[in-house]
């Protein structure tokens, strides 16, 4: 009798040869010439048994699909290993000993008919278009720069996604999207009685209390980042001390600034009322443990105070515990534990930040003209007039969102909570990732919204010479002179990201080529401050860019 391709001759065997492990080498012509491959001919000793065997035959290193799982085979010298789907290591089976093959083979088809008949995902029980619009917004995810993509929808994971290489055991650099903590924690502290959102900062800071201005500085305003303090630089954080003796630039819940510094107030004044307990061991105890959230590790500011602004690194999996207990209002396996009203303290904006809550991003109506835009970050651009991070998105949806694009999305009204991680990819929109994943839709954003190049440039250029004043002391005759060298500066950048942007890769010598011309701007937009400054002020200047440089690459590593 003629086998068919790939499978074993089974009646053509005699009695003798069953019982034996015996591999074949068999030949076939194809259309592209003659085609080898090894079979096994036999391991068992029934007609039936080899039959099923049969079934097993393997191609190439892989089994035939007729097989429900897909075995790695590797040969060996002592004999030939099999790697099974569930089990850690690789079965061998030995040529010289084949009554221990035979029962190790049969122990191994038991498990995989175990592991075939396994209980249907979540996944399997949704509609059709919703799994399609998932697989659109984990396409549009890998895309740029992905790593992990997890969706959670009414009670069960129903999308789990490891992207680009990306092990999801790893805990991730989340960036600004720590910030949320600092909001809950605030929530879970008016819970326990010794803190209140309106009470005076300057009550527990008796540094601020003489202080006109700081002394007038809630706990709500410093969380709505409405304080009125130097928000201090993207990618760093001072320590507690210093952060309290940050300038004041506004009055007191009149402009909406984003940074760190509000942040590394917060946990001075936390630390103050735990009487010198680290804050993160009142994260811990009551944001983490109480939900199995296991921080992967959280970064500290000079060795000393923790980074609350964005210094926590989570697994997908405990950062999307973290979205679960905001959706459920605090409730947790039928505990609470945080206040009731928790969804309403953090989506509560204010005049000043109507695109922000308790320390998260609101899907807020927004005008793109807005003041409030003046000081956020420059990434974040408005998707339309009714609503700030996808137009045609769900009123109360909100973010938490960090440097690189990472995400926390919560959307109460569609029961659903979602993590995205991801490296750098400057062509990310929120709008676009998420109409696909609520609507199904192949959106791209328009670009209407944003705000002109001018007045990016003028605001950008407006606050590099406050953070160079802050480092130097700038005269009004030395800021005047700087301005179009910082002006010229940004605008060279932002023609450097626009050719970024157009093109979808880069190879490896175009990549070098734009460094290096990168290189050569920054310094002589160096070269050019230094000739306007003393030589104090040059001293100063070249301890803050060594300084600046340094959070730069503190940041990226942590990323890496």
């Amino acid at each position: 009798m003629r086998a068919a391709w790939g499978s074993v001759p089974v009646a053509s065997r005699s009695k003798k040869t069953r019982g034996r492990s015996r591999w074949s080498t068999t030949t076939r012509s194809t259309g592209r010439g003659t085609v080898r491959r090894r079979e096994l001919s036999a391991i068992c000793t029934t007609e039936k048994e080899d039959q099923r065997l049969a079934e097993c035959a393997f191609r190439d290193g892989s089994f035939l699909p007729s097989w429900p799982a897909t075995l790695a085979t590797h040969g060996r010298s002592c004999g030939h290993s099999r790697r099974i789907p569930g089990l850690h290591t690789p079965l061998i089976f030995p040529r010289h000993r084949t009554a221990m093959a035979r029962l190790l083979l049969v122990f191994a088809l038991l498990v995989f008919s175990g592991c075939s008949s396994q209980s249907p995902s979540a996944s399997d029980n949704l509609p059709r278009d919703t799994l399609e619009r998932f697989e659109m917004a984990a396409a549009y995810a890998k895309v740029h720069a992905g790593d992990a993509l997890v969706v959670w929808k009414e009670g069960d994971i129903v999308l789990e996604r490891a992207q680009n290489g990306y092990d999801l055991d790893d805990p991730h650099y989340l960036a600004s999207g720590t910030k949320s903590f600092a909001g809950v924690a605030a929530l879970a502290a008016v819970a326990d009685g010794f803190l209140s959102l309106d009470e005076r900062v300057g009550e527990t800071i008796s540094a601020w209390q003489d202080d006109p201005k700081k002394s007038e500085i809630t706990v709500r305003q410093l969380l709505h980042l409405t304080s009125g303090l130097d928000p201090g630089e993207a990618g760093g954080a001072p320590t507690f001390d210093k952060a309290l003796r940050a300038p004041m630039l506004d009055a007191p819940g009149t402009t909406f600034r984003y940074g760190p510094t509000a942040f590394q107030v917060f946990g001075a004044l936390l630390q103050r009322k735990l009487d010198g307990e680290d804050p993160l061991h009142y994260y811990e105890r009551r944001l983490f443990e109480p939900i199995g959230v296991e921080v992967g590790g959280w970064a500290r500011v000079d060795g000393e105070d923790p980074q609350l602004a964005g210094g926590a690194r989570l697994t997908a999996r405990d950062w999307l515990r973290f979205g679960r207990l905001l959706l459920s209002e605090g409730r947790w396996n039928g505990e609470q534990v945080l206040p009731a009203g928790l969804l309403d303290a953090l989506m509560a904006p204010t005049p000043a930040s109507p695109g922000y809550g308790l320390t998260v991003w609101l899907n807020a109506a927004v005008r793109p003209e807005a003041p409030f835009f003046e000081h956020a970050p420059r990434t974040l651009q408005p998707d339309g007039p009714d609503g700030m991070i996808y137009d045609e998105g769900p009123s109360d949806l909100f973010m938490a969102a960090g440097l690189f694009n990472q995400r926390l999305y919560v959307v109460p009204s569609r029961e659903m909570v979602v993590v995205r991680f991801g490296r750098a990819d400057a062509a990310w929109n929120d709008a676009e990732f998420l109409a696909r994943l609520l609507d199904g839709r192949a959106y791209e954003a328009s670009t209407q919204g944003r705000r002109p190049l001018d007045k990016r440039v003028e605001l950008i250029t407006t606050v590099h010479l406050r953070q160079l004043d802050a480092a130097v002391g700038l005269t009004e005759a030395q800021e005047r002179a700087l301005h179009p060298i910082v002006e010229k500066q940004i605008r060279g950048l932002a023609k450097m990201r626009g050719a970024r942007e157009q093109s979808d890769s880069l190879r490896r010598q175009e990549r070098r080529r734009r460094l290096r011309t990168l290189r050569r701007l920054r310094r002589r937009t160096d070269r050019a401050i230094e000739a306007e400054l003393t030589a104090e002020q040059v001293d100063a200047y070249r301890s803050f860019r060594h300084e600046q440089r340094d959070r730069w690459h503190k940041a990226w590593r942590e990323q890496r």
